[in-house]
């Protein structure tokens, strides 16, 4: 949300400068375009994520599955973060064919596509995985997303929903009033939400949290889960967790594939595709799930009330207001969204 995510993991920021000047221009020479194949021919597809070396073992999985289930029709060639083009122009280059399929978050092109940010996670929107893939899957959210990326020249697979995003505390947070005379790390959108509680939220990057946490230039932060505060070693500083239950999933990731490619592509590819992607979204968010799991022991858990899941889903209507205004389109998404939440008893 809002970017928050990005740092979770840390993501390649070296680029070849030659190789991406000419990526920025769609050099044909410098990414030929892949001849989509015929029947029994080998396709091609040249990929690049967000995420840095450490994960290549995971999207070496999806590599190995879509070769396996295509016997060897399908070869992904996926680029990291940043090796190709600048992550937050993988969308402007997958649409224009320099890159052929993207695994990417929307956040990074909010300003070019007017429901890219509530796709990402926007605050309350969902509370749990179950709302999530009803959102998608039931309420026509993933049907009006794949059409919105249609009219942009790409074919939209699937979500990937990624893992927690809840508070950190250096002391234990039971209710909302607990955190007034605290000052939480929170992006922008969340303190939207936090404001309206009279809560003193700042924002800070994800590399000076563990300075800040042990200078008490903060008191706590929102941005991941127990594996992700483990991993930046904060549980030496802070211990308290708070689930809030503001957003989980706490982001969706995607992959996408150019138009122009997945015409190309025949019809039978075109379902392994789609299949094999979805499995491994599933199986990339239980990894979400482990992750967080074993490191769930370093830190005292609590929960809030529902009472405050209630009031902050009242709270987060400037956010969707906000991103209803982007679009007709956007609206109707939003609309989606508030339908849930009124019969899940979130909202009146």
């Amino acid at each position: 949300m809002d970017n928050n995510k990005f740092t979770i993991r840390p993501v390649a920021t070296s680029v070849k400068v030659g190789l991406a000047c000419l990526a920025l221009a769609g050099s044909a020479l410098a990414f030929p375009v892949t001849a989509i194949a015929q029947d029994g021919e080998v396709i091609e597809i040249r990929m690049q994520r967000y995420t840095g070396t450490e994960e290549d073992e995971i999207f070496q999985r999806l590599q190995n599955m879509l070769a396996e289930a295509s016997d060897g029709r399908i070869k992904l060639n996926i680029f990291r973060g940043g090796e190709l083009v600048p992550n937050d122009q993988m969308f402007a280059a997958l649409r224009s064919g320099t890159l052929q399929a993207i695994y990417g978050y929307g956040g990074y092109w909010g300003g070019q596509m007017d429901t890219a940010v509530l796709e990402s996670g926007i605050p309350m929107a969902w509370t749990d995985l179950d709302e999530a893939k009803e959102l998608w899957n039931e309420r026509g959210l993933g049907e009006l997303l794949a059409e919105n990326y249609a009219e942009q020249g790409v074919h939209y697979t699937v979500p990937v929903f990624g893992g927690k995003f809840d508070l950190l505390t250096k002391e234990p947070v039971e209710s909302l009033a607990d955190l007034s005379e605290l000052k939480i790390r929170a992006t922008p959108s969340v303190s939207a939400v936090l404001n309206h509680f009279d809560i003193p939220t700042v924002y800070i990057p994800p590399q000076e949290f563990y300075i800040a946490l042990s200078t008490n230039a903060i008191d706590g932060l929102i941005y991941g889960g127990p594996y992700d505060y483990s991993v930046l070693k904060l549980n030496e500083v802070a211990t308290s967790y708070t689930e809030m239950n503001m957003l989980y999933p706490g982001f969706v990731d995607n992959v996408l594939v150019n138009q122009n490619v997945w015409n190309r592509m025949p019809e039978d590819l075109q379902e392994t595709f789609m299949e094999v992607t979805a499995e491994w979204a599933d199986y990339r968010h239980q990894k979400f799930v482990e992750w967080n799991e074993e490191a769930a022991h370093l830190f005292e858990i609590t929960t809030l009330p529902e009472s405050d899941v209630v009031a902050m889903t009242e709270a987060a209507q400037e956010v969707w207001d906000a991103e209803a205004e982007k679009s007709p389109r956007a609206a109707e998404a939003i609309e989606m969204i508030r339908d849930m939440a009124r019969d899940k008893g979130r909202l009146e």
